[in-house]
């Protein structure tokens, strides 16, 4: 077994990997259990587990009970949406929403919208945050460019959840705790998905990529995709970090001047500024578990021009100068690893993360790189030249052939929506951020890392993750436990043989491209809406 102590100081963050303020120490705790959840219907049966067992005791029982939910797309109801008109020419569509959303699955009848209602009622404390861009959906849209560069979509998106907001707020009880996150760069997003649920004697809680939107059971609701995507549950003195990630976030608005919505003829402001602040909670320190976490944030500074054109946003009070917790952690681990890394994500755009697995692959020849993508997510921009940049002018480049051999790429035959990374068997991580600059700097984001005392959790979980995607049952899952057999599987160069695994025919390998350098307008869009980076001054668009 490894020493934990080694392991906490080669992979984790610490005080000597930090640049201080915008990479803090990231919030470490020991004794807690994370249990990946692999698709949306291992998620979502699981939560719904745990918020059925809040409201069913007497009212002063149930208001020391608390759901917390933030997420990028609250897809929670349907029908269609005639969204305020665009201005300066811009053709807004009205938006045709899918069924709406229920944890039982696409066509189930039982909706999350009502079931949130319900324990609102019997006196639990519930409180969202959905995000919608006060940029692209303020009242005064005229950000053509924006449209045309393949914002379109996100503003679809934000309709989605103003619908949901809007639905939610019709509960009495919900009426001032279902409010638009606000805190963003106006060219970034809200995209953590994080729900904490519990009392003053117990939480859980999960982040990962999943959002509470119709096509994400895994299901294949669609006839044309389906959808595979990773939650973690965290139990134990880590929740305390995520409780106090979202109660940070909603006193935070809570202050701040209401931003106008609309959504067709009706009024929506961002929040209300009668509702009580979010009070500090002291959760229980029990520890149900041998994981070590650190809990990690992505928060930007907020950097423009003079001339931008969208409006700007206030700094965050209690981080001035962003967070960049994840990026820290990301580069650490990376730098690290000494096998093999294993990155499993919809979009590899960061030149920078890229940039390090190759300096790691040129330092270490015995460290092998596996890459996995999917089908595109079909509410994602247009985006091909990006990451062929990212694989050119970061992995790739100054590469000789031999070091090429080190790295495989692979495109499964289902929206890979997962954004998580493992790392000799021994680090992992899961949460919202993608392997994308924006990620690292712009939008905000939760991820949490973790280690095992025991040394078993993160074999356990590649075990399973690459399970999904060889298609084995669980009878089979033992002959990919050993790692060097299991990475005989991706690439008969690599390890040993001996697995009796194949790659199956879902899985296909992506050639790596000839270099390649983005046209000017390709990089625009690359720069200033796809990939941004708001440490650096950014100017909007060009009118």
């Amino acid at each position: 077994m490894a020493d934990i102590d080694a392991l906490i100081k080669k992979y984790f963050v610490q005080p000597e990997d930090v640049v201080l303020p915008s990479q803090p120490m990231p919030l470490t705790s020991a004794g807690n259990k994370i249990t990946p959840l692999i698709d949306g219907t291992t998620y979502f049966n699981d939560l719904k587990a745990q918020l059925d067992l809040l409201g069913r005791g007497t009212p002063e029982e149930n208001k020391k009970q608390f759901i917390y939910l933030t997420g990028w797309w609250l897809h929670l109801v349907g029908g269609k949406v005639d969204p305020a008109p665009g201005g300066s020419g811009v053709t807004v569509p009205a938006v045709e929403l899918d069924k709406p959303f229920s944890l039982d699955g696409p066509a189930a009848a039982a909706l999350m919208t009502d079931l949130l209602k319900a324990k609102a009622r019997a006196g639990v404390d519930v409180r969202v945050l959905g995000w919608a861009s006060f940029a692209i959906m303020a009242n005064n849209f005229n950000q053509a460019r924006a449209v045309q560069g393949g914002l379109i979509s996100v503003r679809s998106t934000n309709i989605g959840t103003l619908a949901a907001i809007k639905d939610l707020r019709t509960e009495p009880t919900l009426a001032d705790k279902v409010w638009v996150n606000i805190l963003t760069h106006s060219a970034g997003a809200a995209h953590t998905k994080l729900v904490i649920v519990g009392s003053d004697s117990g939480a859980i809680g999960y982040t990962g990529g999943m959002d509470f939107a119709g096509d994400r059971h895994g299901l294949a609701p669609h006839p044309t995709r389906q959808w595979h995507d990773v939650q973690a549950r965290v139990e134990g003195p880590a929740v305390q970090a995520l409780h106090d990630y979202f109660r940070d976030m909603w006193n935070e608005i809570r202050v701040r001047k209401i931003r106008p919505f609309s959504l067709g003829t009706a009024n929506l402001p961002s929040h209300t500024l009668s509702t009580p602040e979010l009070a500090a909670r002291s959760l229980p320190t029990t520890a149900p578990g041998k994981h070590r976490v650190q809990s990690l944030r992505t928060l930007p500074q907020f950097h423009y021009t003079t001339f931008n054109q969208f409006p700007e946003n206030d700094r965050i009070s209690w981080a001035p100068d962003g967070l960049f917790e994840i990026r820290c952690a990301w580069l650490k681990a990376i730098k690290a690893a000494e096998r093999f890394i294993y990155v499993e994500d919809q979009a590899f755009w960061s030149i920078e993360l890229m940039s390090a697995l190759r300096d790691t692959i040129q330092r270490k020849p015995a460290l092998t790189v596996v890459l996995v993508a999917g089908v595109a997510d079909p509410t994602d921009p247009k985006y091909p030249p990006y990451g062929l940049a990212a694989l050119s002018q970061g992995l790739l480049k100054g590469m000789t052939s031999g070091q090429r051999t080190q790295v495989r790429m692979f495109s499964r035959d289902v929206v890979v929506h997962t954004k998580s990374t493992i790392v000799d068997d021994q680090w992992a991580i899961i949460g919202s951020a993608n392997f994308t600059r924006r990620s690292l700097y712009t939008d905000i984001e939760h991820s949490v890392a973790f280690l095992d005392d025991e040394d078993l959790l993160v074999r356990q979980y590649r075990v399973k993750l690459w399970a999904d995607a060889f298609r084995l049952g669980s009878a089979d899952e033992g002959k990919i436990a050993d790692i060097e057999k299991a990475l005989n599987v991706w690439n008969p160069g690599w390890g040993v043989p001996g697995s009796g695994v194949l790659l199956p025919p879902s899985i296909t390998t992506v050639e790596f491209p000839t270099p390649t350098t983005l046209a000017d307008e390709e990089q625009e869009k690359y720069d200033r809406y796809y990939d941004v980076d708001s440490t650096k001054p950014w100017g909007g668009c060009r009118s």
